[in-house]
């Protein structure tokens, strides 16, 4: 699974940077030029052909970054930028996508598992996002331009290479909801404002090396929990609600709990923060909490 990752990573990096070090490459500069493709030509420069079919695995790939579907008209904006580019780079594009549909190869061998789908938009999105930064090309025109405007970046830490979007701070909110109806307890609303003055003030000062891995995983994380309470029936449920309320009358608050539930899913013993604490999980109720909400793990295949 690593492996795979690390190749879709690769890929969506091309796919978004324009691969300037494609041209300059004599080893790829010599690929052969590809066959037809069944699908209108959209332009042909030195024998090199865009394809209609090129541009839709490109906006599919763009749809699955966002998480959205674009409209006609970005859709329409992202094949006008890919025509240009390609006329500049014909032999890059060409490159690029063959990355493209590795990417939408690996999306579909995993459809129907939607924590490695998760995990998979995560990766490819923090090294998109970061790469970007690095060459401080961020705000240059890419197919990324129209995957921003879905899912924004509202924080990113380049040293530990964690980034928050708002699809993070989404997640983060929705597993502190689930836990707070089960033990009925008020919700929350989403502030995105506030999550980026909080985490620009508090990140690099509060934030354990866990809660930096937690909010760079967030979504992988709250769509772990939503598979396995789906899979959970009502008596185990029950357990779990109990769980909940157990750790409230212990100190821990909604998010403490909420990040509790989720490692207990994720078969991981520790504290929200990382740290050994009085209050954390012992080894006897962490048993416990395993063996009431084992099914968790036994019905999801990840």
């Amino acid at each position: 699974m690593l492996n795979r990752m690390r190749a879709v990573t690769f890929a969506a990096l091309m796919l978004a940077t324009g691969s300037p070090a494609i041209v300059n490459n004599p080893a790829v500069a010599q690929v052969q030029r590809p066959t037809k493709i069944a699908s209108t030509v959209l332009v042909t420069v030195n024998g090199y052909q865009l394809t209609q079919s090129m541009v839709d695995s490109a906006i599919q790939v763009g749809e699955f970054l966002a998480d959205h579907k674009f409209t006609a008209a970005e859709k329409g904006w992202i094949q006008e930028f890919l025509v240009e580019s390609f006329r500049q780079n014909p032999v890059g594009i060409v490159q690029e996508d063959k990355f493209v549909r590795q990417v939408l190869s690996d999306i579909k061998k995993y459809s129907q598992r939607r924590v490695s789908l998760a995990q998979i938009r995560e990766s490819l999105f923090a090294n998109i996002y970061l790469s970007r930064l690095a060459n401080n090309t961020v705000n240059q025109p890419s197919i990324m331009t129209i995957v921003y405007k879905y899912s924004p970046v509202i924080f990113a830490d380049p040293k530990y290479k964690i980034i928050a979007t708002k699809r993070t701070i989404d997640s983060l909110v929705a597993s502190h909801n689930f836990v707070a109806t089960l033990a009925r307890k008020p919700l929350k609303k989403v502030d995105y404002n506030w999550w980026a003055q909080y985490l620009q003030q508090h990140y690099y000062t509060k934030f354990s090396p866990n809660q930096r891995r937690y909010l760079a995983i967030a979504e992988s994380r709250w769509v772990r929990l939503q598979t396995a309470w789906s899979h959970t029936p009502p008596q185990k449920r029950q357990n779990v609600v109990g769980l909940i309320h157990r750790k409230f009358k212990s100190g821990y608050n909604t998010a403490g709990v909420a990040r509790q539930l989720e490692n207990i899913v994720s078969g991981e013993n520790r504290t929200a923060n990382g740290s050994n604490t009085a209050g954390q999980f012992n080894q006897a109720e962490y048993n416990h909490g395993m063996g009431m909400i084992n099914t968790f793990r036994r019905m999801m295949a990840y």
